[in-house]
């Protein structure tokens, strides 16, 4: 691609940036220095995402890698697609406006190439995974459809009536989980991921929820602290509901807003799944609270582990976290266990001290611009043509 082409793609991604950022606020929690540790996994981001991705890259072509994605219980979705420009581009933002006075055309050649290089395997995935053919979901109209019709097929095959009374369980035990994945992520949601809506019937939408790399004890420890005594069932877990008189929306984080929000009584069927060896199954909604139950006490478990750590042990995992997104590429090509998923020397040795006493990044005042500025200049700096 031209750099006016990835260019146009840049400015596209930091309207996409800004929205997301506008519906979350500034990432704030009382447990994990998030802004601190989001920055330092940034410039981690930054130092090797090439390397990776160049690992990955040389094995599977983009497009073959998305076409494999478009099913259930899937690494590789909205959410890590994201993963592959959100990252480098914050920390580009950083390098550039800290240690090049703003001028894109400090950066080295070598680094320019590199992201251009990146962009365009990104945009290649991005664009032969969602069913728009578009490079996000925003400019996808806010849905995030990819599933193909088999897969499709097969969620309309096992889903089920159910009551008010059973989705408002089903939502709890959901609930459960979520909290779970969120706090094993260091108050991310790596581990999850919304799809859809999909056309259902009249006046009907199908939407799904599904979670990956949770602790069930057999899976190969996703991060370290993630070893609780509470172990889930499967390290998978999928919900898809049918919701009438109801819209949804997505972003490129994966995340679903449906309206209305108490939306309970309007689910007509359901269903819930999870993968055993490389097949996806059906559950009985009943299972559910199984998961609740094991995620209630592994929460509870990896909160009182990450309660007892200091500031400096918090943003190390959680940059590290972070930086593991990518082993769900490296997966894919089972290259996992070559790659060093700890924080570089380097990068300890520059930016731990830093954002031990800031709790943010100088370049992100880029954040709160006006509209009219950046039109002229935006967010993510583009690359000089």
């Amino acid at each position: 691609m031209e750099r006016k082409e990835l260019n146009e793609q840049l400015t596209h991604l930091s309207w996409v940036f800004s929205d997301i950022l506008a519906e979350r606020g500034l990432l704030e929690s009382k447990l994990f220095p998030v802004n601190e540790y989001i920055s330092v996994g940034f410039y981690q981001t930054y130092d090797k995402q090439y390397e990776v991705m160049k690992e990955v890259w040389d094995r599977i072509s983009p497009q073959e890698l998305a076409r494999r994605s478009k099913t259930l219980l899937s690494e590789i979705h909205a959410l890590s697609i994201t993963y592959q420009w959100l990252y480098y581009s914050l920390a580009r933002m950083g390098i550039i406006f800290n240690k090049c006075d703003g001028d894109p055309s400090k950066e080295p050649n070598e680094r320019q190439e590199e992201w251009k290089w990146l962009l365009e395997k990104w945009y290649d995935l991005a664009t032969h995974y969602f069913s728009s053919g578009k490079s996000t979901v925003a400019s996808s109209g806010a849905v995030n459809l990819a599933f193909e019709e088999d897969t499709l097929r097969w969620l309309h095959d096992n889903l089920e009536p159910v009551t008010e009374d059973q989705v408002k369980k089903m939502r709890r035990a959901v609930g459960s989980v979520d909290l779970y994945a969120f706090m094993d992520e260091c108050e991310a949601r790596a581990k999850i991921i919304d799809h859809g809506p999909y056309p259902a019937g009249e006046n009907e939408i199908l939407v799904v929820s599904e979670y990956t790399h949770l602790h069930d004890g057999k899976e190969h420890l996703w991060l370290p602290w993630s070893d609780t005594e509470a172990k889930l069932p499967t390290s998978t877990l999928g919900v898809a509901m049918t919701i009438r008189d109801a819209t949804a929306t997505f972003n490129d984080i994966g995340t679903m807003n449906v309206e209305p929000g108490d939306y309970s009584r309007l689910v007509t069927k359901a269903c819930v799944f999870c993968k055993r060896g490389q097949k996806v199954v059906p559950l009985g909604l009943d299972e559910l609270s199984a998961y609740a139950e094991a995620a209630d006490a592994a929460q509870a478990e990896l909160y009182m582990k990450f309660a007892q750590w200091d500031k400096r042990t918090l943003m190390i995992a959680g940059a590290e976290a972070y930086w593991k997104c990518f082993a769900r590429y490296t997966d894919q090509v089972g290259i996992t266990d070559k790659i060093d998923w700890k924080l570089s020397p380097d990068i300890v040795d520059e930016h731990i001290p830093f954002f031990m006493d800031n709790d943010a990044d100088p370049a992100f005042i880029r954040f709160g611009r006006f509209d009219e500025e950046m039109e002229e200049d935006p967010t993510l700096y583009l690359l000089p043509e």
